[in-house]
């Protein structure tokens, strides 16, 4: 073989090298696969945008309800099937690091939903297909009505009636036992309840810092030494938001919270250099009502559920002339879903 021949054939394989490497790297990369690691729900806000975190918390909201009725679930809206050529094989690549017992769902925009789970695959197809979940434009309420679908009942619904017998049987021999056990889940629940809570009540502070740093930075007229605390806040807000993702307890909360107080005080000078109103009291004054994480609101106009106006951002203005009004951002507050206004600031900082 020529030296020139030598030198194709190299190349030939180093290029299928590469491509055979290709679908490790971009899952090693994949933010969905990290995240599901250690919470139930992802949303990507490459497939969202700014829409991504009030539905990261009804996808939080749904899961963790599925959770209390036995029926545990992960899910996740992705931007796309990230190194699997189908959206089918990446559900089956994230579901290998689930808990026996557990769901998977996941779904992208203009992209199918994928259930991988306890239920036979070809019963999870025709329960979603005789519901045309499929034909749900919305990926909120098409991964939504999937795990209604596809989250197999809770083994008590299963149970035929001599297993039935078997349980109460069981029950009465077990007694103070199954009692301490049954109390333990409870408080296990109520306990993931309270994380619920104060992770997304942290998450929604965080992004009003976020929105208020970004507003700050986009002002031509902003001294170098108020940039200076904005970019601080920024690199804060983020950290504190990359360690959220991980906490697994109410109590974890406490870990970031000096990273969250590091950005409101760097905020807090850059609005002084500049003459604006620190995020005192009340972070979300002056940001917009359906979603701090939207920025500064400019103008005044109807959000879904509020009978009144409301000071909204620019594109929210806009939807809502079009006859759309937005639907606020949620958070779970006392075990149900409310418009995160209603959250107390201090609440995140609460065990």
């Amino acid at each position: 073989m020529g030296a020139g021949a030598a030198r194709i054939a190299c190349a030939v394989a180093l290029a299928a090298l590469a491509l055979a490497a290709a679908p490790s790297l971009a899952a090693a990369a994949d933010p969905a696969e990290s995240a599901l690691a250690g919470t139930d729900v992802y949303v990507s806000p490459r497939a969202l945008g700014p829409a991504a975190p009030a539905a990261e918390v009804q996808l939080a909201t749904a899961a963790a309800r599925l959770d209390g009725q036995g029926r545990p679930v992960k899910l996740a809206i992705v931007a796309g099937p990230a190194g699997a050529p189908s959206m089918r094989v990446y559900a089956r690549r994230l579901a290998k690091d689930v808990a026996p017992g557990e769901t998977l769902v996941v779904t992208a925009p203009g992209r199918p939903v994928i259930a991988v789970g306890p239920r036979p695959p070809a019963d999870i197809t025709r329960r979603l297909r005789a519901a045309g979940v499929g034909a749900i434009a919305d990926p909120v309420d098409r991964i939504l009505r999937a795990a209604e679908l596809a989250v197999p009942p809770p083994p008590d619904d299963e149970a035929t009636g001599t297993r039935a017998i078997l349980i109460l049987l069981g029950l009465a021999a077990l007694g103070a036992a199954w009692a301490v056990a049954w109390g333990a889940r409870r408080q296990a629940r109520a306990e993931r309840e309270r994380m619920l809570e104060a992770r997304a009540a942290a998450a929604v502070r965080l992004d009003a810092v976020g929105a208020r740093a970004g507003a700050l930075m986009s002002r031509l007229d902003l001294p170098p030494s108020a940039r200076a605390d904005a970019e601080r806040a920024i690199a804060a807000r983020n950290e504190a938001a990359a360690g959220l993702r991980r906490i697994r307890r109410a109590e974890d909360v406490e870990r970031i919270a000096p990273r969250i107080d590091e950005a409101l005080a760097a905020l807090s000078r850059a609005c002084a250099a500049v003459g604006e109103p620190p995020p005192g009291d009340d972070p979300f004054a002056g940001l917009c009502a359906a979603d701090p994480a939207h920025g500064p609101a400019v103008a005044e106009a109807r959000i879904d559920g509020r009978s009144d106006p409301a000071e909204v951002c620019a594109a929210c203005a806009e939807q809502s002339a079009a006859g759309r009004p937005p639907r606020p951002r949620l958070i779970p507050i006392g075990g149900r879903p409310a418009p995160y206004t209603e959250a107390h600031p201090d609440r995140a900082d609460e065990p």
